[in-house]
C-alpha cells in the first residue's frame, strides 16, 4: 500500500485514463469515486440545459 492516493471521478472515461497514468508514474494507489446513480449518455449531454450534468453544474449544492 502506497502513501500516495489518486482519487478520481470519471463519467466518460477521460479522467480515468489520466488518473491511471498519474498513479502509475507516482507509484500511487488508485481509487475511483462512483456516483450512487450512474450517469447515462443523456445525463452527460452538456448541450442540453436540462440534462443531469448541466443541472448539477448550475446548482452549487451539488
Amino acid at each position: 500500500m502506497s502513501k500516495i492516493l489518486v482519487a478520481y471521478f470519471s463519467a466518460s472515461g477521460v479522467t480515468k485514463h489520466a488518473a491511471e497514468e498519474v498513479a502509475k508514474i507516482a507509484g500511487a494507489d488508485l481509487y475511483e469515486i462512483k456516483p450512487e446513480v450512474p450517469y447515462t449518455k443523456a445525463d452527460l449531454d452538456w448541450m442540453n440545459k436540462k440534462s443531469r450534468s448541466s443541472i448539477e453544474m448550475e446548482d452549487k449544492s451539488f
